[in-house]
């Protein structure tokens, strides 16, 4: 029976070109380290036997596929949206956000809406878009709405963290 250190070296090469393609059809940014790694998880099982040679090539995608997946995997796990810091924040002149500049402030804003959303009822969420949206010479609210303006505000600061 054959095992990963008895085939010959050429079958390597080979193998590893035809790994290459292989990870380079998949769309994967890197298919030369995956075929590496592919190829060293191969060589070191030395307990791996084959009946034929030809049996080494199948083996190799066997464990391709896995190392695909974990690729994927990783991929999915470290995928982000890339910031365009040259926007400028829709938001102007808003204070006590330290820390924030330019365009985080709007990242921010988007990001406590997403969690206002989901997790404040549904008069909480009203409070506070009227509070967002009043105007000075709008009339002044009752007490019973400065207070749960107050409580939804702080329930909201609560969730994000925010001081």
């Amino acid at each position: 029976m054959l095992n990963c250190r008895s085939i010959p070296p050429e079958k390597w090469v080979h193998a590893h070109k035809v790994l290459v393609h292989f990870f380079t059809r998949k769309g994967m940014l890197n298919p030369e380290d995956m075929a590496q790694e592919t190829l060293m998880i191969l060589w070191s099982r030395e307990d791996y036997e084959f009946e034929k040679e030809d049996d080494f090539l199948r083996v190799c995608y066997g464990f391709a596929k896995n190392v695909l997946h974990e690729g994927y995997r990783t991929s999915l796990k470290h995928a982000a949206e890339e910031l365009d810091l040259s926007a400028e924040s829709p938001i102007q002149g808003i204070r006590g956000i330290q820390g924030l500049e330019g365009s985080e402030v709007s990242v921010f804003l988007e990001e406590v809406c997403r969690r206002a959303t989901a997790e404040l009822q549904l008069e909480e969420r009203a409070a506070i878009q009227a509070a967002i949206h009043r105007d000075s010479q709008d009339p002044a609210v009752d007490t019973k709405q400065r207070v749960r303006l107050y409580r939804a505000r702080k329930r909201l600061a609560k969730l994000t963290g925010w001081r």
